[in-house]
């Protein structure tokens, strides 16, 4: 009897052991129910006080998620010349995917060899079926290529040479838009201020009728060749360029070492317009042809301040700190470089009203700190 009372103690005692071990668990499960719940409170209150900043994220990431899977991609032909390096450049600042198409393609490899984002395309090895394949849902197709205009004196043979760098290769990339099954966005051309003729005092816009003389005629047949890839429903923007000042290539280039060497002035009488751009303004304005579908048909690529060939070399001088004293008569330039030289006497004054109409900022729209922002780069 006595060892039975033992055994039941014992086993009271365990028993209790057992429960206060139970009690100390459940406790403690409390404590971590409750923990999680403050933190799930705390989160659910988080969220609906700030409901509307968690909304605009996961739309803000879902946009963006879409976009990335639209098409951004840019096809360019002509990327290697003095425009379309600049253009590249932007372009790929603003994450868009560039196809370059080129006829050299080491000549392009090395000039873009420290960018990312960039395919290679040899125009001359791809066919029809291959060439659709790139443009197929292209954001943008751009034509940039055509033989420089001061590359060598005009004669039937380079006259014959400007005409096909332009005309032949942009009907080629109508050919090639007509059999894309889902077509570029939107078509750039190049072109050019030469549009519109010798005209040295009226001021000329994007409604402004074309001349009738060998350099509007090219530009116009240049256009309407561009402008049939609207029959196939895609918006075409054909890109009117001024002189485009640059550090690197173009007309301004020729003029640094005669005012290095104070031999700089004045070209002719001075007088005749310059519709000049900056390198900068030109590749913005491309890109916002690419993305403002307002923007059709054609679009100046000049800053909103023509001036005089007078006052653009007097401001070269200020720039360079060296006097512009000087005149080239206007016939050793028809003698230097021939029939070319009536463009470059008898100027035009060229507006951009259809850039200004649609809200583009110029960076660059006087001539002066054009000129203070390419030369601080030589």
């Amino acid at each position: 009897m006595t060892l039975q009372k033992t055994n039941n103690r014992k086993q009271i005692a365990k028993n209790r052991k057992q429960i206060t071990k139970n009690r100390k668990q459940i406790t403690k499960n409390r404590i971590q129910i409750t923990k999680k719940q403050i933190i799930e409170n705390n989160i659910l209150s988080f969220y609906r006080e700030n409901e509307e900043c968690f909304v605009h994220y996961l739309l803000f990431n879902f946009v963006n998620q879409i976009f990335h899977l639209m098409s951004e991609k840019i096809v360019i032909n002509g990327a290697t010349g003095l425009i379309g390096r600049k253009l590249t450049s932007e372009l790929l600042k603003r994450d868009y995917k560039v196809v370059i198409l080129t006829r050299n393609i080491e000549k392009a490899r090395n000039i873009f060899s420290h960018s990312s984002n960039i395919n290679f395309i040899d125009w001359n090895k791809l066919n029809f079926q291959a060439c659709v394949e790139v443009f197929d849902s292209a954001k943008s197709v751009i034509n940039l290529s055509g033989e420089s205009l001061g590359g060598k004196r005009w004669n039937k043979g380079f006259k014959d040479i400007l005409f096909k760098s332009r005309i032949n290769t942009t009907q080629r990339i109508i050919d090639v838009i007509k059999l894309c099954k889902h077509k570029p966005k939107s078509f750039i051309c190049a072109s050019a201020v030469g549009y519109y003729g010798l005209n040295k005092n009226s001021e000329l816009d994007e409604s402004s009728p074309a001349g009738n003389d060998f350099l509007a005629s090219l530009c116009k047949d240049w256009e309407a060749t561009a402008l049939k890839a609207r029959r196939n429903y895609v918006r075409t923007v054909c890109i009117r360029t001024g002189i485009v000042l640059d550090e690197n290539d173009g007309a301004l280039k020729k003029l640094i070492l005669p005012f290095k060497l104070f031999l700089g002035g004045k070209q002719g009488d001075g007088k005749q317009w310059v519709s000049w751009i900056h390198i900068n303004d030109v590749a913005g304005l491309i890109i916002f042809a690419i993305e403002n579908n307002n923007i059709d048909i054609a679009l100046n690529a000049t800053a909103p301040n023509p001036v005089s060939n007078k006052d653009y070399c007097k401001a070269i001088g200020r720039v360079l700190k060296r006097p512009s004293l000087f005149t080239v008569p206007g016939f050793v330039l028809k003698l230097l470089i021939g029939e070319f030289a009536e463009y470059v006497l008898t100027g035009q004054k060229v507006v951009p009203a259809k850039a200004l109409e649609n809200g583009y900022k110029f960076e660059f729209e006087r001539i002066e700190e054009a000129l203070k922002d390419i030369f601080k780069k030589l």
